[in-house]
């Protein structure tokens, strides 16, 4: 398995308005892929839809370290005698998307996988300070049924694979291709302004690799992309 430091690989940050998801990709990790949305539904819910849109694998990822585990960014709102964190939340299978070699079963779009992930409010493993996570041990379970391998948030299982598959799954149990996660803020948080502040990070198999945006694309949307975030509140 290749580990890649956080910050060592650098993603294709794009941010548009009206519903078009953050796109990150990498020249120099051929094939990966990941389109990520976040949407303010209220002042203290965040919906995060993950999607694994890889077409291929670097040379030597095995079929773990193709699936998209975790998503992460980092609130860092000013003005708050502490930071918004993450306290509840659920994720569903996509619209489009279904269950892979679920150990209970076979699940399709609006199935409650919130088993199988959970969140945190940290520091450490690579990701940023909020996040999901299919794979950290770290995180704290979502309240919901294990569909898939064992209970604990320890392992890849329930990771995104895209369509088709780049690596075979070996008998994995994956999501192909996209969860929907609606998350519970601790605090009212005003807008999205803290991606363009403070970025995000996303996480491929069980810290295969942790990727970042470019400073100049974080630049860019912090001068032109947050105008059209706050326009959609």
């Amino acid at each position: 398995m290749h580990k890649l430091l956080a910050g060592s690989a650098v993603l294709l940050w794009a941010c548009v308005v009206s519903g078009n998801p953050i796109i990150f990709s990498d020249p120099a990790f051929p094939g990966l892929r990941a389109e990520v949305e976040f949407t303010r539904i209220d002042s203290t819910t965040l919906q995060v839809r993950a999607r694994n849109t890889s077409t291929g694998v670097p040379a030597g990822f095995d079929n773990s370290d193709q699936l998209l585990t975790g998503i992460s960014w980092d609130f860092g709102e000013p003005g708050f005698n502490g930071d918004p964190e993450i306290v509840d939340g659920a994720v569903v299978i996509g619209p489009n998307s279904q269950s892979l070699n679920f150990s209970t079963g076979t699940y399709g779009p609006g199935t409650n996988v919130s088993g199988e992930y959970g969140y945190g409010n940290m520091d450490g493993t690579g990701l940023l300070t909020n996040f999901i996570s299919a794979d950290s041990a770290q995180a704290t379970r979502f309240p919901g049924p294990n569909l898939d391998g064992p209970e604990n948030i320890d392992g890849p299982q329930a990771g995104m694979v895209a369509d088709p598959i780049p690596v075979p799954l070996g008998g994995l149990g994956a999501i192909q291709d996209e969860v929907i996660a609606t998350l519970t803020i601790s605090e009212p948080f005003p807008d999205l302004s803290f991606l363009g502040r403070n970025g995000a990070r996303v996480e491929f198999g069980s810290d295969a690799a942790f990727l970042v945006p470019e400073p100049a694309t974080i630049l860019l949307l912090g001068a032109g992309g947050l105008a059209l975030l706050r326009r959609r509140r």
